[in-house]
């Protein structure tokens, strides 16, 4: 688990992000009063407002968001190094930071490919381009902290979460694509084939990518080219030839 002191000062330090998640948490206006108070967040982590509402959509767009966020974990393992250094960390002699969370993310993500995967084979028409719009709305929701440095997308990346409701949602969805039994497999590439989208960090004082963190190939120093061999030394001149007397 995220150490729980370390999450809070981000967040204090993220003042963008945290707006973000309370503006997200509000109720909407025609919220039913006693439905709030029976049950103040019944999918936990809020889903975005503009995050898709057709099931397989939003099984494609949380594939996208939860891809992303393991394809940013090995571009700002140094920054995750520092801070749990500064604010220390609920689990000692990790191997590398997170990494517990880092597992339990990759078995979620494998719970929402599937679910992705299973509605494909089972729909009566393709709809993997609708999957793959979603699946980079997923992603774009990284957008903005990609823009600055590894230290604030540190921050950012730290204070996010899967959205409880993706989750249920992929549960559901996949259990009904296997009723349904059809299994067409048409001849298209699913929706989670889509690559990680890249990162552009802003360059910072001191900031430089690390050979080991998964930064892309645009953010490393371009190879010095070969130094050209000495130039071969010039044969001597022969002598004149001397006159005969």
């Amino acid at each position: 688990m995220k150490a729980t002191i370390a999450l809070l000062a981000l967040l204090s330090l993220n003042p963008v992000m945290a707006a973000a998640q309370a503006t997200a948490a509000s109720p909407p206006p025609d919220a039913n009063p006693a439905a709030i108070a029976a049950d103040p967040t019944p999918d936990g982590e809020p889903l975005p407002a503009d995050a898709p509402t057709q099931p397989y959509e939003l099984a494609a767009w949380c594939y996208g968001a939860m891809d992303q966020y393991l394809y940013i974990y090995g571009q700002i393992l140094p920054q995750l190094r520092d801070i749990d250094t500064l604010f220390g960390s609920s689990v000692k002699n990790e191997s590398e930071p997170y990494a517990d969370d880092m597992a339990a993310a990759k078995v979620e993500l494998g719970v929402l490919k599937n679910a992705v995967q299973s509605a494909e084979k089972a729909s009566i028409k393709v709809i993997s381009p609708d999957g793959a719009r979603a699946v980079t709305l997923g992603r774009g929701i990284w957008g903005p902290a990609e823009t600055h440095t590894r230290r604030e997308l540190a921050r950012a990346w730290l204070s996010w979460a899967l959205p409880d409701r993706c989750d249920t949602n992929a549960r559901e969805l996949a259990a009904k694509s296997d009723l349904l039994g059809q299994a067409l497999k048409y001849n298209g590439p699913s929706a989670t084939e889509s690559p990680p989208a890249p990162v552009n960090i802003a360059a910072e004082d001191g900031d430089k990518p690390d050979a080991d963190t998964g930064a892309d190939a645009s953010m490393q120093a371009p190879p010095k080219p070969d130094t050209p061999p000495d130039t071969p030394p010039k044969p001597d001149t022969p002598a004149a030839p001397q006159a005969r007397s």
